[in-house]
C-alpha cells in the first residue's frame, strides 16, 4: 500500500466538515510552525546569513577588558555561489526545437527578464539547496516570480520529492491600524483546485483565519489560479517549479561552513594579537619618575626619561612569527575551493597553466555545474506545462506534443584559436548549427544563422549581377567590331 502524502492526510481531515478535528487554516498554521522549527529552515537561514557575509565569528568575545575583539569576515560563500551561477548561466543559453514556430514563441517568453530570473533561480538553488519559481499572469501576459526558499513549504506527493500536490506560501506584512504599526503573516494554500488565502490577527503567531478579502462564500473563499479576459482558469498542475542543488536539497554552505568559520576565526584572533601586542616592551631600572604614566609622557614629549645614577632602560622587541598561521590559512583556503568544487582564481599558477591544466583545474566546477544544469533542464520541462497552456490561450498554437531542449554555454576559460580551429575542422562531420553553438564568438545561434543566410543570398545576387554585366560587355564589344569601324582588323592600312 502506498504511503499517504501530506495532501492525502489533509483531505482525510477535511472530507467531513462536521467531524473534522482541524480546519485548513489550522493545518496551514501547524505546517508553517513545523517548517520554521525544522533543521532545513535553520540551514537555509544560516546559508543566507553566510552569503551576506555574516558568519559565526560575530559571536566572538574577548575575555579580557580593553583587549581587541576583531570580527573579520571574508565573503567566501558569496564568491563560490556567484562563481557557480556565473559559470553555468552568465552566457546566454539557447533553445533547440524541431518546430521553428515553437522556438520563436519560446524565445518571446524567454526574454531578458526571464533569463535573469533563471540565473537567480540557479544562484538560489546553490545558496539554499532548493529554489522556486512561480508562473502567473500580468495583464494577460505570462510572467514568473522567484519565491524565497524560506517562504515556501512544498507538499510532495512522492518519497523521492519529485512531484508536488500543493504548496504553502507565507510571508510577513506590515500594516497600520490607527497610529500603530503591526506585523501580520499572510499565507496562501495553492493546490490543483485553486488557492485559499489566510491571515493572522494583530497578535501574529500561527493562529490563521480565512482572508475573506479574496473569493466569496459561495466558493468557500477559493480563488482560481489566474484570470485571462475576465475568465478564471486553473492550471492542471499546482503552479510552481523548482530547482534542487542536489538530491538532498542541501546548500553549498552546509558542506564548507566549518572551513569558513575557521578562516574567519583564525584571521580575527591573529588580528587581535597584532593590535594588542606592544612594539617594544620596556625594562626600567631605577626609574626616577613617579609612575609609568609619567614615563610614557616623558618618552613621548621629550624623547628622554629620568633615571638615578645607576639606572637605565632596556627594551625587548616582540618577535611575532605568523608564518605558521598564514600557512594554515592558505591550507584552509585551498580546502574550501576543493570541497566546494570551485576554482581558486587567485591561484598564482593558474594564469600560466596550459589548456589541459586549466581543464583539469575546472573539472570539479564543470561537473558540479553540469549536474545543476541537468536539474535545471527538468525545471524547464516543468515550466513547459504552463507555457504551453499560455500559448493555447493566446492563440499561438498547440505545442503540447512538441519538445525543446536547453543548451548551456558554460564559461570555461579556453584558447579561442584552438576552439575555432576545432569548429572549422569539424565541417562536414557535424551540423552547422552545432558548430555555431560551440563557436566562442557566437552569442545567438538563430541570429547568426539568419545573418549567414542573408550574406549568402546577397553574395549570390552580386555574383549573378556580375555575370549579367560581363555578358552585356561582351555583346557590346562584338557589335562595335562588326560595324566596320570599331574592329582593328577592318581598318584600312
Amino acid at each position: 500500500m502506498a504511503e499517504l502524502t501530506v495532501m492525502d492526510r489533509i483531505n482525510m481531515i477535511l472530507s467531513d466538515p462536521k467531524k473534522a478535528t482541524m480546519s485548513l487554516a489550522q493545518i496551514v498554521g501547524e505546517e508553517i510552525k513545523e517548517f520554521k522549527a525544522s533543521e532545513q529552515y535553520k540551514i537555509m537561514v544560516e546559508a543566507e546569513q553566510y552569503y551576506r557575509n555574516r558568519s559565526d565569528v560575530q559571536r566572538k568575545t574577548s575575555d579580557v577588558a580593553n583587549r581587541s575583539n576583531c570580527k573579520i569576515e571574508h565573503p567566501i560563500l558569496k564568491k563560490l555561489v556567484d562563481q557557480k551561477a556565473n559559470y553555468l548561466l552568465s552566457k546566454p543559453w539557447t533553445v533547440n526545437t524541431g518546430n521553428k514556430k515553437y522556438g520563436d514563441a519560446l524565445n518571446e517568453v524567454f526574454d531578458p527578464t526571464f533569463r535573469r530570473k533563471i540565473k537567480s533561480l540557479g544562484k538560489g538553488a546553490v545558496k539554499s539547496g532548493i529554489a522556486y519559481i512561480q508562473p502567473y499572469f500580468d495583464n494577460g501576459k505570462l510572467a514568473f516570480m522567484r519565491i524565497p526558499s524560506t517562504e515556501l513549504i512544498p507538499l510532495w506527493s512522492d518519497a523521492e520529492r519529485t512531484k508536488m500536490d500543493a504548496f504553502i506560501r507565507f510571508y510577513d506584512q506590515i500594516i497600520y491600524i490607527g497610529n500603530r504599526k503591526h506585523t501580520i503573516t499572510r499565507a496562501e494554500f495553492w493546490f490543483s483546485g485553486g488557492v485559499k488565502r489566510f491571515v493572522t490577527g494583530q497578535e501574529g503567531g500561527y493562529n490563521f483565519m480565512v482572508d475573506k478579502d479574496y473569493g466569496d462564500e459561495s466558493n468557500d473563499y477559493t480563488e482560481s489560479h489566474f484570470v485571462v479576459g475576465n475568465k478564471a482558469y486553473n492550471w492542471e498542475e499546482v503552479p510552481i517549479a523548482w530547482l534542487k542543488y542536489n538530491e538532498e536539497e542541501l546548500p553549498l554552505c552546509y558542506f564548507i561552513k566549518d572551513l569558513i568559520d575557521d578562516i574567519n576565526w583564525q584571521t580575527s584572533v591573529t588580528a587581535d594579537v597584532l593590535r594588542d601586542v606592544a612594539k617594544f616592551i620596556y625594562i626600567l631600572k631605577n626609574y626616577g619618575g613617579q609612575d609609568l604614566g609619567e614615563f610614557i609622557k616623558d618618552l613621548k614629549e621629550h624623547l628622554a626619561i629620568k633615571v638615578t645614577s645607576d639606572g637605565g632602560v632596556d627594551k625587548l622587541q616582540a618577535d611575532l612569527n605568523i608564518d605558521a598561521v598564514m600557512a594554515f590559512l592558505d591550507k584552509q583556503r585551498r580546502d574550501v575551493f576543493d570541497f566546494a568544487s570551485a576554482v581558486d582564481t587567485k591561484d598564482p599558477d593558474l594564469g600560466n597553466a596550459s589548456g589541459t591544466a586549466i581543464n583539469f583545474r575546472y573539472m570539479d566546477l564543470d561537473a558540479d555545474c553540469e549536474s545543476l544544469g541537468t536539474e535545471l533542464k527538468d525545471t524547464f520541462q516543468r515550466l513547459k506545462l504552463f507555457i504551453d497552456v499560455y500559448f493555447q490561450l493566446t492563440g499561438k498554437g498547440d505545442f503540447t506534443k512538441e519538445q525543446f531542449d536547453i543548451v548551456f554555454n558554460m564559461d570555461m576559460p579556453v584558447n579561442e584559436t584552438d576552439v575555432i580551429n576545432n569548429v572549422r575542422n569539424s565541417d562536414g562531420i557535424i551540423s552547422r548549427r552545432t558548430q555555431l553553438q560551440n563557436h566562442p564568438w557566437v552569442q545567438d545561434v538563430d541570429e547568426e544563422m539568419a545573418w549567414i543566410d542573408e550574406e549568402k543570398k546577397k553574395a549570390m545576387e552580386e555574383f549573378g549581377s556580375g555575370l549579367f554585366d560581363n555578358a552585356l560587355g561582351a555583346n557590346a564589344g562584338a557589335d562595335i567590331g562588326d560595324d566596320g569601324n570599331g574592329g582593328g582588323d577592318n581598318v584600312e592600312q
